[in-house]
């Protein structure tokens, strides 16, 4: 996940990467009312991952706007230079 976050820092395509990857995540992940399973999920990603873990430890920075105009935007990662001097994959 921290290289998807390096290549692309769209932290839909990277909740869209995951599901492609583990399909039977979203069978863990419990369908409400208000959201469904692949939206639980990029929450999940969201809050524990890239808030509690990458921003929290200064490897990337999020705008913490996720509205504009009633609509929501995309949510576009920051990478900062620790980050990348922290890991670095070579393929």
């Amino acid at each position: 996940m921290v290289w998807r976050i390096q290549i692309h820092g769209s932290v839909e395509q990277l909740t869209e990467e995951v599901i492609t990857a583990f399909p039977a995540l979203l069978n863990e992940v419990p369908a409400t009312q208000y959201k469904d399973p692949q939206d639980l999920l990029g929450v999940l990603i969201r809050s524990r991952f890239i808030e509690r873990f990458l921003e929290f430890w200064g490897f990337i920075t999020v705008n913490p706007k996720r509205f504009a105009d009633g609509k929501p935007i995309a949510i576009k990662t920051n990478i900062q230079p620790l980050l990348k001097q922290t890991f670095a994959f070579d393929i």
